[in-house]
């Protein structure tokens, strides 16, 4: 019998190795993309072709950094005015030892120095006026230091450091009346003031408080009419010096320069030029950084020091609110006046508050005048802003004084800060690519609570959170923890935390970002870091 041996074909098999099976040929599939720290803060005119790496198309409640940004504290209802009306402006008295905070309502100004808490009432200093949008400058003498307040509805309120007054009156020549005199400022230890709806401005004896003063008109000199709004001394140096000049603007955004100390010499001030900008968003709507001024205008945060230099077209390429000029726009479109600007100088930050609207509403722009970074915050609903003894304060609506930027809730409620980093092409132009992990990096003192979350295609929603992060009570902060009894260890010391989560989406261009709660009775301390996104490429776009 013959036995016949068929071959039978078996299925082949990949090479073993000892660290299990190889792949021959396949490719890959999955990639990491990173995404910087948000050092370039809020930017929100980039295209898609030129998407800036570090920068944000949403920075919410966070303050911006050198290093990228930081969580910001709550808030608390520090007093109320017995009026209960808006609050619409906030100055404040600082002489030696002597810093007052004031806040003035459409009819009434109160001392929120130390208000009575909320809900009991505080008192007004100065009452039955009928306007609250001041302008304040203090101006010192042989005679001590006066806060000199003007609002064109009430007569000019001077504050002496102890008490308000009326006196020394302004007399005037022709029909003109201290209420009309609408905003004021300092030129060369000189009161200059400007009128109500008119191109007249006013001004006094050098080192005079009161007195008659003399018209300077400036009808022949702002060719596109409207009003004076504004006005300051500018120097091209940093400060006051030699090359001091005075700015009168319009609100047609005419801006007229003038050099010299004696107005009523034609020869010793003299018209350096008149110049052209967006118009301006407000008499408060200005603020002096370093040794610029920076102009809040319809077409942006404008430097003084490139008005001489480029036409209106050109300004806007170097205007300081570039990042962020859609939303700058928005607001401005919306509003149209009543903005403010403040500096908080002890953390290098400038708040821009503009009237609540129902196109912007409930932001504030947040300005690093170190880097030029940008942020916004909501949930404050600000009018106004000021700083005393180093402490941040603002006014909002039913006549409400905060204090921000303190505790981790404001006025007892959670907020949540969000961050989302730039769009990026995660493969070729058309090609969709799909995010399956996040992995975000922390610098905090305590573990935070963080939902991260990626999007695709400038889809800038955020996912709901309400895990809350409370700051640890043992954690001294520096300059407020007692010395000898603060504990300086891993507890207040920030570390570095990072979380890694499962996200979807799924797109030509993807974004990272995350969101936290804060809540508790400790302002947290968490800064962003770089993040990376797990991505697989996909078929070509349709």
């Amino acid at each position: 019998m013959i036995t016949v041996r068929t071959n039978t074909v078996r299925p082949g098999r990949l090479p073993q190795t000892n660290r299990g099976q190889a792949s021959l040929g396949r490719p890959q599939t999955s990639q990491s993309v990173t995404f910087p720290a948000p050092k370039q803060g809020l930017v929100t005119t980039a295209d898609m072709a030129s998407q800036t790496p570090g920068s944000a198309t949403v920075l919410r409640n966070f303050l911006p950094t050198l290093a990228g940004c930081k969580i910001r504290g709550g808030s608390r209802k520090a007093g109320l005015a017995a009026d209960g009306g808006a609050i619409r402006s906030a100055f404040k008295y600082k002489f030696g030892s002597n810093e007052k905070l004031f806040m003035a309502t459409g009819s009434a100004i109160y001392n929120m120095t130390a208000p009575a808490a909320p809900p009991a009432t505080t008192a007004a200093a100065v009452s039955g006026l009928t306007g609250g949008d001041w302008c304040a400058f203090q101006h010192t003498t042989a005679g001590g230091s006066f806060l000199v307040c003007l609002n064109g509805a009430d007569t000019r309120r001077i504050y002496d450091g102890s008490a308000w007054t009326t006196t020394p009156a302004i007399t005037f020549s022709d029909s003109t009346t201290m209420a009309q005199l609408n905003y004021g400022w300092l030129f060369k230890n000189r009161e200059f003031f400007l009128k109500n709806a008119t191109l007249d401005a006013y001004y006094l004896p050098v080192n005079a408080i009161g007195g008659a003063p003399a018209v300077f008109p400036l009808g022949g000199v702002m060719k596109k009419g409207g009003s004076l709004i504004t006005g300051f001394s500018w120097s091209l140096e940093s400060g006051d010096g030699l090359s001091d000049l005075c700015v009168f603007v319009s609100t047609e955004g005419e801006i007229a320069v003038y050099a010299g100390s004696d107005p009523s010499s034609a020869s010793d001030f003299a018209l350096k030029g008149v110049y052209q900008v967006g118009k301006p968003l407000g008499k408060n709507a200005w603020i002096r950084v370093g040794g610029d001024v920076l102009i809040a205008t319809s077409d942006g945060l404008t430097p003084m020091s490139q008005v001489f230099q480029r036409d209106r077209q050109a300004l806007t390429q170097v205007s300081v609110s570039r990042p962020i000029e859609d939303d700058w726009r928005q607001a401005a479109n919306a509003t149209g006046s009543g903005w403010t600007l403040k500096p908080w100088v002890e953390q290098n930050l400038v708040f821009v508050a503009f009237p609540d609207n129902s196109v912007v509403s409930d932001r504030t722009f947040v300005l690093n005048v170190l880097s030029g970074r940008w942020a916004t915050i909501s949930n404050w609903r600000a009018n106004c802003f000021e700083t005393l003894q180093g402490g941040l304060f603002f006014g909002s609506r039913e006549g409400y004084c905060w204090q921000g930027d303190t505790g981790g809730t404001d006025d007892g409620l959670t907020f949540a800060a969000t961050y989302l980093s730039q769009f990026t092409p995660t493969g070729q132009f058309g090609q969709r690519t799909a995010a399956t992990m996040a992995h975000m990096y922390f610098r905090a003192k305590t573990r935070p609570k963080v939902q991260l979350f990626a999007r695709a295609d400038f889809d800038r929603r955020v996912p709901p959170f309400d895990r809350v992060t409370e700051g640890d009570t043992a954690s001294p902060e520096w300059d407020v923890g007692l010395w000898d009894v603060a504990r300086w260890d891993g507890v207040s010391e920030a570390l570095r935390y990072d979380f890694r989560q499962n996200v979807r989406a799924s797109g030509d261009m993807l974004a990272v970002g995350c969101v936290i709660t804060s809540g508790g009775a400790v302002k947290l301390d968490i800064e962003v870091d770089l993040a990376t996104l797990q991505v697989a490429a996909g078929e070509a776009s349709a």
